[in-house]
This record gives structure tokens, sequence and C-alpha cells, in this order.
């Protein structure tokens, strides 16, 4: 298998994972699903920390499928755009930007903490 082959793998792949972890998170957004009774209630700040806590690893592929899919595709873009010249600058740079992103995406699951209580 190439290596273009390989990329296109990669990004078929992400893309029909993306298809269910985005429709899992569209569902868990459903009010009654939920408990409550419009979609506004489901982003009470009390209501995102417990879909957090329960879902976090979930949320975490959810976040690091969308940052792999979409650096790589666009790395593939940049690449054919300058015909390869760049490939080490374009490939370290665009590995760079996802560790920075899920690092941000995991720091946002890990350190979470509960909001405040409401009284």
């Amino acid at each position: 298998m190439g290596s273009g082959s390989k990329k296109l793998l990669l990004q078929y792949t992400t893309a029909i994972l993306l298809i269910f972890l985005l429709t899992w998170h569209l569902v868990i957004r459903v009010p009654a699903l939920r408990g409550v009774s419009t979609f506004a209630e489901t982003l009470a700040s009390e209501e995102i920390y417990h879909e957090i806590t329960a879902y976090g690893a979930l949320l975490l592929l959810f976040a690091y499928t969308v940052l792999l899919h979409a650096f790589n595709g666009l790395r593939n873009i940049l690449l054919e755009w300058t015909d390869g010249k760049y490939n080490a600058l374009i490939t370290g740079t665009i590995i760079i930007l996802f560790f920075v992103f899920a690092g941000l995406a995991t720091y946002t699951v890990v350190g979470i903490t509960p909001p405040p209580a409401s009284g």
C-alpha cells in the first residue's frame, strides 16, 4: 500500500468513526434523554460537568478523531499545493499543532472542576 493510499485510508477511517461519534454526541443533547425539558437546560454547567465526567473517554476519542481527520486533511492539501516541496516542515508543523490541540482537549476533560453549588 502506497503512502497516498495510507493517507486516504486514514481519512476514510476517521470520517466513518466521526459519523458514529458525532451521532452519539448529538443524541446525548436530546432533552428527553437527559431528564430536562429544553435544549438550553442540557447546556447547564451541572449537565456539562456530568457529561464530561461520565463520558470523558468518548469525548476525548471524539476530539482526537476530529483533530486527526482535520490535520491529516490539511497536511494532504498543503503537500499537494506545494508538490511535496516542504514535506518535513508541513508534517512537523501539523504534528506539533495536533499535539497542542490534543493537549487542550485532554486538559479540558481531565482538569474539569465541579460547577459551583447553586443556592
